[in-house]
């Protein structure tokens, strides 16, 4: 039975990784478990599982990734890796009691390079904007976006250009590492071991970095070593839990940044989307096997703050374009690449 489950989980994982989905979800019902699966943002109910099977299942997913298995009342998370036809996947898998049962969502992350700079983009003069990031001598850059906005695919690809170009030493300090980056250095969070953000930034900042990626600014120490770093001649990136460029700038001050600091020191500002491209081929909705098939069925809206605009914003603390998702998202439409659904969705969530 052990070995037929292993090999149950090793198919189950090859056909999300050839359907090309994003998160797993095993979900407990009454009499079995349903497997859904996440595919270009939207849930899809994909089968379902006999009870005793399941909870071996994930047993079996607990013990690969080193979670307490014989631990049924308290959430546990913890990652592995898949590989699959020479490529490696990481998994991020964790676990949520229920009334009864346990729940289990793994998501799946490529450990390799999906995207380029000029692939982001929805819009192709925006790339422009993020291969200027990449050229940072020094300075701050934040991101900004709500969950599932393909803010950390950003992020990668940046870095990722970065490492190509040459010539500069990475650190990233992410909770947990999403995947891993050839020739940088990657230091994950725990805070049991004192591993904290703010620990591992002020240790970073002696380990003769060029470039420093923060997974996240949450508090008001990682927010000052952030300018310090960015001060003192590293480029920052970072994600802030904002959903604007103009909200980010504000979260910063709010964390108790000198508003002097943070005109000096930030070059950037940006804010994502994603969006559900044009087909080319279908008429209106597009077959699910051709959203699985073709190169970019998915791609990213971005509102930029730099210049003037980004120190205006900061001086008078003032939301100089309202909406600023909207108008980009009419531009898309206008140029071909989205239906005018995507842009209603936009609008609606405007008011």
């Amino acid at each position: 039975m052990l070995y037929e489950i292993e090999q149950y989980s090793k198919q189950l994982l090859n056909e999300a990784v050839k359907m090309k989905v994003t998160d797993l979800h095993f979900i407990p019902e009454e009499e079995f478990f349903l497997v859904l699966y996440r595919l270009n943002g939207r849930i899809e109910s994909w089968r379902r599982l006999p009870l005793k099977m399941a909870e071996r299942l994930i047993s079996h997913f607990k013990y690969r990734s080193g979670m307490d298995i014989g631990e049924r009342r308290k959430p546990q998370s913890a990652s592995m890796v898949h590989e699959k036809k020479g490529l490696v996947y990481s998994l991020r898998l964790s676990t949520l009691p229920t009334r009864n049962k346990e729940s289990l969502v793994i998501r799946l992350l490529p450990n390799f390079t999906t995207q380029s700079l000029s692939t982001l983009s929805i819009i192709p003069n925006k790339s422009k904007i993020l291969h200027s990031v990449s050229s940072l001598t020094h300075g701050l850059c934040l991101l900004s976006g709500p969950t599932g906005s393909g803010k950390t695919t950003t992020l990668y690809t940046i870095v990722d250009q970065i490492i190509q170009e040459g010539g500069k030493s990475v650190i990233s300090i992410e909770d947990p590492v999403e995947r891993y980056i050839p020739n940088s250095i990657q230091v994950e969070v725990n805070p049991k071991n004192g591993m904290t953000f703010d620990a591992i930034l002020k240790a970073s900042l002696r380990h003769d970095p060029d470039v420093i990626l923060i997974g996240e600014i949450r508090d008001e120490e990682t927010a000052a070593l952030s300018i310090r770093a960015s001060l003192t001649g590293h480029v920052v990136l970072a994600t802030v839990h904002s959903d604007s460029c103009f909200s980010a700038l504000m979260r910063m001050l709010d964390l108790g940044v000198s508003r002097f600091d943070l005109i000096e020191c930030c070059k950037i500002v940006l804010s994502q989307r994603i969006i559900t491209t044009k087909c080319s081929l279908c008429e209106r909705m597009c077959h699910p096997f051709c959203e699985r098939e073709r190169h970019m069925s998915r791609a990213a809206l971005y509102e930029v703050l730099k210049g003037d605009a980004l120190r205006q914003s900061i001086t008078n603390e003032k939301r100089l374009i309202d909406h600023p998702f909207v108008l980009e998202a009419k531009k898309a439409w206008a140029l071909g690449y989205i239906e005018e659904k995507e842009v209603l969705k936009f609008v609606s969530n405007s008011f």
